[in-house]
């Protein structure tokens, strides 16, 4: 699945977050949004999903405009998970993972077997199986967390759209959400695009990274061309350094300030 901007410039208030940028998201590719607070992550993927407008530009879908889908139509390509979730109500975990198969729902609107075997694979994905029984109301925030991306999972769309995912979660859990992200992406051919604040967690599994400085720039590319010291460094108004161990890279901070 290909999503194409066009020309699109976000904007909030008379602050410009975006200007006019071009770019392409394919099929296979990891793409993580870095930046710092206010910088528009949030507002771009809502945009990419479809959920909110560019102040000028264009949003397509495999050359299709995302505002001319049918929002059930989109439901079946396309995958958003929030930045935060409230569940008002009690329900299993199993059932609230079953929530993003409605798009698939005909008839009286019940799941059959294919929806289920969907929703426990995504919960098994994520190690999260025997939560299958558990209520929402007693999950901490980071077992929370991790429902939501299996619900994402378990929508089965060609196109994911994350924001913060690793939020609320220990290293550990963040990274098999990571794995999880990067195996929809290599081994099913989907579109994976994420927000995140750690850049070596993104340098380490995304394959593409899109860095906005929130004053209208932005960078996009290979994650190792894009996510540099030096850009790094600008966007977030802060000193960093690359260091290396062998194969290993990270960025820190520098510890000479301006």
């Amino acid at each position: 699945m290909t999503l194409h901007l066009d020309a699109v410039a976000l904007r909030a208030g008379a602050r410009t977050l975006i200007g006019g940028l071009t770019q392409t998201f394919r099929a296979g590719e990891v793409w993580c949004v870095a930046g710092p607070n206010g910088a528009g992550k949030t507002t771009l993927i809502n945009v990419l999903a479809g959920l909110a407008k560019p102040a000028s530009g264009r949003v397509s879908l495999d050359g299709r405009a995302l505002a001319s889908w049918r929002a059930a139509d989109l439901a079946r390509v396309r995958a958003l998970m929030p930045q935060a979730t409230h569940d008002a109500f009690s329900a299993t975990v199993l059932d609230t993972v079953l929530l993003n198969r409605f798009p698939y729902l005909t008839g009286w609107g019940w799941e059959n077997q294919d929806d289920r075997i969907a929703a426990r694979a995504a919960l098994d994905t994520l190690g999260l199986a025997s939560f299958a029984s558990r209520d929402v109301l007693t999950l901490s925030g980071g077992e929370r967390q991790r429902v939501a991306l299996a619900a994402v999972l378990c929508q089965n769309v060609r196109c994911l759209l994350l924001d913060e995912p690793l939020s609320h979660l220990d290293l550990h859990h963040q990274i098999d959400c990571l794995h999880a992200l990067r195996d929809a992406a290599c081994e099913h051919k989907r579109t994976v695009i994420f927000s995140c604040h750690d850049l070596n967690l993104a340098r380490r599994f995304a394959t593409h990274a899109l860095l906005l400085d929130g004053k209208g720039g932005a960078h996009a590319g290979f994650v190792a061309d894009v996510l540099t010291p030096e850009r790094a460094s600008v966007a977030f108004g802060y000193p960093l350094a690359l260091i290396r161990d062998g194969e290993h890279e990270a960025l820190v901070p520098s510890i000479h300030r301006p």
